[in-house]
């Protein structure tokens, strides 16, 4: 059994050409009110600090915009998402040749099918929201055909403080299952593959931000660490 952990795997140099200003790398807590005015595009596209403009970027590639505002449930990958993605490509790419690059333009190379693909992972049809969750989570059909992840809202202690915050705070994840769900254990929040092997152990996303309710639809933001598509560095 092992803690999870969160690796980021940004590359300054990639992100610097992914992301056009400066953007505070935390979790935000959500926000006062979680009813905002706007199609769920529109409110990604409104956000002051540009966080999902990489992320728009593919939408529009794609032409998942009217998907997007359309009913359901939006894990958004922002703007950190896709530049862990490129960095861990180019990464990819240079252990063949160190004068290989793999950037932004290379990805939106990809045919719109694949990235309509890659993004329909983060959609759900169904309407996912805090209160109907618990701790196993549940499979939910993404708007991917043949790919469904795991939602659950896990309890976390970071924040419990004695005397001063008594109830230790839940999160909502994103899990991609590799084999069987793993098993956790709610007492010093650890996870356990059925199997017992570590190389099975699912991959995890917290979302920074919750709950937010558009005019269409419901938007959980994933946390900065998340690589797109949970890619991976590939030995």
């Amino acid at each position: 059994m092992k803690k999870l952990t969160y690796i980021t795997v940004l590359a300054a140099t990639l992100l610097f050409a992914v992301i056009s200003c400066k953007k505070d790398a935390v979790i935000d807590g959500g926000i006062s009110n979680e009813k905002v005015n706007m199609s769920t595009y529109d409110f990604l596209k409104s956000h002051p600090q540009q966080m999902f403009d990489t992320t728009l970027m593919i939408i529009d590639k794609a032409g998942m915009k009217d998907l997007i505002n359309g009913p359901g449930t939006f894990f958004v990958p922002n703007d950190y998402a896709i530049a862990n993605y490129l960095a861990i490509k180019q990464t990819e790419a240079r252990q063949n040749d160190e004068r290989n690059n793999f950037t932004l333009d290379s990805l939106l190379n990809y045919t719109p099918q694949m990235l309509r693909d890659s993004m329909g992972m983060y959609f759900f049809p169904e309407r996912i929201t805090r209160d109907m969750l618990t701790s196993t989570g549940k499979d939910y059909q993404t708007s991917t055909p043949g790919i469904s992840l795991n939602v659950a809202l896990e309890e976390r202690n970071e924040y419990q403080q004695d005397g001063v915050i008594s109830t230790k705070p839940k999160y909502i994840f994103l899990t991609k299952v590799k084999g069987q769900k793993d098993i956790f254990n709610a007492v010093d929040y650890t996870h356990e593959d059925p199997s017992g092997d570590d190389e099975l152990l699912d991959e995890m996303t917290i979302c920074q931000t919750t709950g937010i309710l558009t005019n269409n639809g419901v938007v959980h933001v994933l946390a900065n660490y998340h690589s797109w598509i949970f890619k991976q560095l590939e030995n």
